[in-house]
């Protein structure tokens, strides 16, 4: 590409956005909910469970028009997608049997450590850590599962970063797709596998690798890398890398946007290591958590325009902080307390659970309150195992 044709592209893009009317320049905004579950490892799968126990108090889940992951989120979002036929809705949008299909197997699968096994299984010669984080979740969580087995409706969508584009896989029941590489109309992948690659975290979890054989990956427009070896298989690790709050799939098709994020905040260090090794993991993680501020810094702006309905909250906030009256009881330091617990897939005890979970809940309720005005309804916690 000459000089002048990446001048005109650039060009083009400002003149594209400029007209477009929309921040983002998504063309296919509906009036739909959507849903986004950050990473974060077990800390993450247990405080969105919170969330969306409320979310299903309040007739919510029902809405949900697409709820895309990465991470540990997808761990949540994989059991409630799996879940989602069997849930048993009554008319005014609640789950009667949410309790026994969702909070229970997840609660109970969260109380397993499989991080530290699956490190150790990957010094087995032939052997790697995605193969035994993928084993444990089809063992205690999906059985067996494909994509195929999941409901049409809402869409989930599951996303990794995928190492030898840098750029995203997302998988869904419809399709998975690279934008660069192409589209797998109704892949019929396991839905452990594609889990255990949202949430490979790097690099001791990661890579995973999907092969597609058996699999018709379609050329489309703008897919420069429609060819071997991207289209045989994809090597990816953590979605969270890519995106860690799951914006990228919602946030172009949907005008409500509901986001839940127990994503990891960076600690002050007031004496930071001089070693490579440290200075180098620093380093990463805050760039890492810079790209996840840009990217909050665009959905509130898109909400301050009027462009989107974005109901946000997080693990760190304490609902006090939301300007409600009346909110939950959780104090600045039980919230504090939840978002510096630990990120890994090992076991969290019954404690950290309950208040991951009344972290999930206060903020999801706490949120909507605010920007959503729900009627004031819950004035104390669910009871949980």
């Amino acid at each position: 590409m000459t000089e002048t044709n990446v001048a005109r592209d650039i060009h083009s893009q400002f003149a594209e956005n400029s007209t477009g009317g929309d921040l983002l320049n998504a063309r296919k905004v509906e009036n739909k909910i959507g849903l986004c579950l950050s990473g974060g490892g077990y800390r993450a799968t247990i405080y969105h469970l919170g969330a969306l126990i409320r979310l299903n108090e309040l007739g919510y889940l029902a809405r949900i028009s697409e709820v895309a992951s990465v991470s540990g989120g997808s761990i949540t979002a994989g059991l409630l997608a799996l879940r989602w036929k069997d849930l048993d809705f009554d008319t005014s949008g609640h789950a009667k049997n949410f309790h026994q299909e969702v909070v229970v197997p997840l609660l109970s699968f969260v109380g397993i450590g499989i991080d530290l096994r699956a490190i150790l299984y990957s010094f087995l010669p032939g052997c790697t850590a995605a193969d035994s984080i993928a084993y444990s979740y089809d063992r205690y969580l999906f059985n067996g599962a494909s994509l195929q087995d999941l409901s049409d409706t809402p869409r989930f969508t599951f996303m990794a970063t995928n190492l030898q584009t840098g750029s995203g896989w997302r998988f869904s029941k419809g399709y998975a797709a690279d934008y660069r590489v192409g589209i797998i109309e109704k892949p019929d992948l396991a839905l452990s596998r594609v889990v255990a690659a949202s949430s490979a975290f790097p690099p001791l979890l990661s890579p995973v690798t999907i092969d597609f054989t058996g699999q018709r990956v379609k050329a489309t427009v703008g897919a420069d890398l429609h060819r071997p070896p991207y289209t045989e298989h994809a090597v990816l690790t953590d979605g969270g890398v890519y995106d860690n709050l799951g914006l990228e799939r919602v946030w172009k098709r949907c005008r409500t946007i509901l986001v839940s994020d127990a994503g990891k905040t960076i600690p002050d260090v007031g004496r930071p290591g001089g070693r490579w090794v440290g200075q180098t993991y620093r380093t990463l993680s805050i760039i890492q958590q810079q790209v996840q501020n840009s990217r909050q810094r665009i959905l509130f702006g898109m909400a301050n325009l009027g462009q989107r309905n974005v109901v946000y909250w997080d693990i760190g906030t304490a609902p006090e902080q939301y300007g409600i009256e009346y909110p939950l009881e959780l104090s600045r330091d039980e919230a504090r307390h939840a978002a510096d617990m630990r990120t890994r897939l090992n076991q969290f005890s019954k404690s950290e659970q309950q208040l991951l979970i009344k972290a999930g809940y206060a903020g999801a309720d706490a949120s909507l309150k605010a920007r959503a005005a729900i009627p004031d309804a819950a004035s104390s916690y669910p009871v949980v195992p």
